[in-house]
């Protein structure tokens, strides 16, 4: 476990959170913790932590209207309180710095500390982790964990496929090319991979717009591992059209690989 999610399971056990409703009021979460929440005009920022002594304020800035977005970011300026207090008084945060992507490298090691903490602390293992053993993924069920955590769904869905048992990947798309893609360990352990900053293919659901979840071939996704060539996975691609983006999740329902095939190779 490494020390960003210690510390919010640490918090977590402190405020005694015994559910995910408990969760609910962060404003006042915070203020347990020693930090006053507000939301006011920030210049060139998205959200700051100012600490004083043994107080502090988290400000939020106005412009931040997506209520999920405030959350995440509430919980963000919380982890740079509980683990970096003793080493910064002040800290501002731009937007590309509140980031719920773990793949996403911001190159700077407090901001991903604190968005550690804050994914572990509104999506905390214990809660979240036995909703994701599931054989059916998709993705009204992740939207349905999104309720209610009172998370985005993107924030869900990634949250959804480091826990999943299941060989899953999650791909977010922008203008039609993959930005990034996070694999569940499963899906890892299979040696299939997709490579980022390609073009979307013009036979997936993505670039078709369909919303239904439906079986497409392997080979217009992965690019590298050993599939046959008629192999097919499940897709379910929903657009995003507020940030001109697609999010797609991928399962393997069924054998990729023929099991005669694969012996007739020794």
């Amino acid at each position: 476990m490494s020390y960003p999610t210690f510390a919010a399971e640490k918090v977590l056990n402190e405020l005694q959170i015994n559910s995910p409703d408990d969760l609910r009021y962060l404003d006042e979460i915070a203020w347990t913790r020693g930090a006053l929440v507000r939301q006011m005009p920030l210049s060139s920022a998205e959200a700051r932590l100012t600490i004083y002594r043994d107080k502090a304020v988290i400000t939020i800035s106005s412009m931040v209207s997506n209520p999920q977005r405030k959350r995440f970011s509430i919980a963000h300026e919380l982890g740079h309180l509980e683990i970096h207090r003793h080493r910064n008084l002040l800290s501002v945060c731009l937007s590309d710095d509140i980031n719920y992507n773990e793949v996403k490298d911001t190159g700077k090691k407090l901001e991903q500390e604190a968005n550690e903490f804050a994914s572990a602390f509104l999506l905390p293992e214990r809660f979240f982790e036995p909703l994701c053993n599931t054989e059916d993924p998709c993705l009204e069920y992740i939207e349905g964990l999104a309720r209610l955590f009172n998370t985005s769904l993107t924030a869900t869905a990634l949250r959804y496929v480091h826990y999943s048992y299941e060989p899953v990947v999650l791909i977010y798309s922008e203008n039609q090319h993959i930005k990034w893609v996070q694999q569940s360990i499963e899906l890892k352990d299979l040696r299939l991979f997709i490579n980022g900053g390609r073009k979307l293919d013009s036979t997936s659901m993505a670039i078709r717009q369909s919303s239904k979840q439906q079986h497409v071939f392997a080979n217009i996704w992965f690019d590298e591992g050993e599939f046959d060539a008629d192999a097919k996975l499940m897709e379910h691609s929903w657009q995003m059209p507020n940030h001109n983006a697609i999010l797609t999740l991928l399962w393997l329902d069924q054998e990729i690989i023929d099991d005669e095939d694969d012996d007739d190779r020794f």
